[in-house]
């Protein structure tokens, strides 16, 4: 009795078994494990009605971008070929900020926040499909979440991007209207086209050139030799503007420099007007034995705030009058100091001028 019973049990076990082998899962839409596919989707808010719905969709081999009317017709399409280490870049970002984590919905602030409209992230893999839906701006989200929707847009702007051709034509026009090569240049060759595989909107594109003369820049008025000079520039382009232009390695062509050269620089104040690194200074609530000088806070202020280290620092007083007209006239003494060229472009974007 006692082993029928059990052979009885184990039939039963042996029946429900095979007969949950025999229910298949629901089908889920999707790539192929090992393929995952993103979908990014923007839709709602305040946009013009040609721009109601905007969508990303990442595979393995490209980035397509589509922008559909209220009509559901699409108006716009870009799309892109990936590279295998530009898709990883891509995947890589929602494993490693472990997107599977994160709720189905995030929309909290939602009584401080205009009508901005909504974003769907779908990831798709081993033919499940994961979908998180946010408001199309980074407050009140996960900071992983924000992390991947940088990446999203990222991808985007890339999509949208011109394609090489286009991106020789823009490069090959700012050589030739750029000092060293207006000067004497002839024979611009095409040499490479390389895409940043961290980064997908950046693009470096090689040539080469010839000039008559040795040197670089606008060589108008000064003694050069006439010589016939090879020279190689690496343009980089990013959002479709070109970021730097780089001749033999040396010389900084957008910037006009040698590169690790000093740079003089000048700065002249507005009388009864606090420049920058004063109201930095007043701001700070230090509390000195002795007052520092206005070089020392100048100093002082550009290596704080922008790592830059600047070095012969002086007040430079100027000949002639000056009215007593707040904030119109110019102080009558002039800021000099001297800092690697590579390093002045937030002086200069601050009112600094090159000193030649």
């Amino acid at each position: 009795m006692r082993i029928s019973k059990w052979i009885g049990i184990a039939a039963l076990l042996l029946i429900i078994i095979a007969t949950a082998a025999c229910v298949q899962a629901p089908a889920t839409q999707g790539p192929a494990s090992g393929n995952p596919e993103i979908h990014y989707k923007l839709y709602g808010g305040f946009v013009r009605p040609e721009y109601s719905v905007q969508e990303l969709v990442v595979v393995q081999d490209r980035a397509t971008f589509t922008i559909s009317g209220v009509d559901g017709n699409i108006t716009q399409r870009f799309e892109k070929a990936l590279t295998r280490e530009q898709f990883n870049a891509i995947v890589t970002v929602f494993s490693a900020n472990n997107f599977s984590s994160y709720g189905d919905r995030y929309e909290e602030g939602q009584t401080h926040i205009s009508d901005v409209g909504f974003a769907d992230i779908s990831f798709t893999a081993d033919n499940r499909t994961k979908t998180v839906t946010t408001y199309n701006v980074n407050r009140y989200m996960p900071d992983g979440l924000i992390r991947i929707r940088e990446k999203l847009q990222e991808t985007i702007a890339f999509t949208k991007m011109p394609d090489e051709k286009e991106l020789r034509v823009l490069a090959e026009n700012w050589i030739r209207d750029a000092p060293t090569y207006k000067y004497d240049g002839q024979d611009l060759l095409f040499v490479r086209f390389a895409s940043a595989d961290s980064d997908l909107t950046r693009h470096v594109l090689t040539y080469n050139f010839t000039g008559s003369h040795a040197g670089y820049g606008n060589r108008s008025g000064m003694m050069t030799a006439q010589v016939i000079t090879p020279h190689t520039i690496q343009i980089t382009i990013m959002d479709s503007t070109v970021e730097s232009a780089i001749i033999d390695g040396k010389w900084d062509e957008s910037g006009q420099f040698l590169i690790g050269s000093d740079a003089a620089l000048s700065y002249q104040p507005m009388m009864c007007e606090k420049t920058k690194w004063q109201s930095w200074e007043d701001s700070s609530g230090r509390v000195y034995i002795r007052m520092p000088t206005n070089e020392e806070i100048i100093t002082h202020y550009y290596s704080s705030v922008y790592g830059v280290n600047v070095t012969w620092v002086k007040t430079v007083p100027l000949n002639g009058m000056a009215c007593e007209a707040c904030n119109v006239c110019l102080e009558t003494y002039h800021v000099a100091l001297t800092v690697n060229a590579s390093e002045m472009q937030p002086l200069l974007d601050e009112g600094w001028t090159r000193v030649p």
